[in-house]
């Protein structure tokens, strides 16, 4: 069944770039070619056998043993029951019959491979269990497990964002993030070091509402406007004011995917970024996202808006004059207004 899933897969694949049709409707459409492909050569064996049964049956003949029916006495008032039975009668005689057979045939495949397909096919679906997403894929590949506990599956939700890339929408909402011995719960960030340093995560607006972690940092990005609030255990407010700092706006949705992740539980989230420009994203939403381990650490992002709401908290309970909080001069803005509140807090 492993070679059949594999073969599903890449014929589901094929037709998802040919035709661009979803995913979901893709790979119905490849179990239904696998279903009548095996109809039909499982109807034609059958055809060749019984055309050529003298040959496969050297007498000509199959003989079957006498059966015998043991003797069921009769019961009386029962015989005067008469319970008429519907006669059905086909023609499966020529093209008729071949065409009978294959549909029936391929009704067993498709029934056949749904059914164990369903029960055995662990390959993650977005928006579930912790994996790489290459989006607007939504069909995942499990991590490796983590190099602190190789032992444990690993249950990151890693999304990989291609160059150039469009999504109308990026939504993470009521999520339990943190596992120790992690640095970072939320991290976005290039997918390797040989990745241009040109390449943004670019989107109209970023938000964080109600969202809370041990410490919070931002680096190497440029903002429009940043408007952020909420109560922190000591912060650094830091940003580089510049006048080229320039607005974002992304309103076409034309070939963009809306991707939400919702009501999960993971043990961090990574947005990989990959190629000479990166994704170009509608809006990206973290709402009642709470990482009880770790940093939520957001670089490499190009925004015209960035907000935090004054329900967000964050705090490694250091204390005030030490900073939780971090927005570092790597961070440039055109405007900004900061309402952060600081208050003894640590998060768990």
């Amino acid at each position: 069944m492993l070679s059949i899933g594999t073969l599903i897969s890449s014929i589901a694949e094929w037709i998802t770039k040919t035709t661009g049709s979803p995913e979901g409707v893709s790979v119905w459409l490849s179990m239904l070619l696998i279903a009548v492909a095996g109809g039909l050569i499982t109807t034609a064996v059958m055809a060749l056998g019984w055309r050529y049964k003298a040959l496969i049956v050297r007498n000509r003949q199959v003989r079957f043993a006498r059966i015998l029916v043991p003797y069921i006495p009769k019961i009386g008032f029962l015989s005067a029951l008469r319970i008429p039975m519907p006669r059905f009668r086909f023609n499966l005689s020529g093209w008729r019959g071949l065409a009978t057979s294959t549909g029936i045939v391929g009704v067993g495949f498709a029934v056949a491979l749904t059914t164990v397909i369903a029960s055995t096919d662990t390959t993650p679906v977005w928006p579930g269990a912790g994996a790489s997403y290459k989006l607007p894929s939504t069909f995942g590949v499990p991590l490796e497990p983590d190099v602190e506990t190789p032992e444990e599956a690993s249950q990151t939700l890693q999304l990989n964002l291609g160059d150039a890339s469009r999504i109308d929408k990026l939504s993470f909402e009521n999520m339990s993030l943190g596992k120790a011995g992690l640095t970072k719960c939320i991290d976005i960030t290039y997918a390797t070091t040989a990745v241009a340093t040109s390449a943004y995560l670019t989107t109209g607006k970023l938000s964080l509402t109600n969202v809370s972690s041990p410490t919070f940092v931002t680096t190497g990005s440029q903002i429009s406007s940043l408007n952020i609030a909420g109560k922190v255990d000591g912060h650094t407010y830091g940003p580089t004011q510049s006048s080229t700092i320039s607005d974002i706006t992304v309103n076409s949705d034309r070939g963009a995917g809306t991707f939400t992740a919702k009501d999960s539980k993971v043990d961090r989230i990574v947005i990989s970024l990959s190629g000479t420009t990166g994704p170009i994203v509608g809006e990206v939403e973290f709402k009642n996202v709470h990482c009880s381990v770790g940093q939520i650490s957001i670089s490499n992002v190009k925004a015209g808006e960035f907000t935090q709401d004054a329900t967000s908290m964050f705090g490694d309970g250091t204390g005030i004059n030490s900073a939780s909080y971090v927005i570092s001069p790597s961070v440039s803005i055109m405007s900004g207004v900061s309402n952060l509140v600081d208050t003894p807090i640590t998060v768990k």
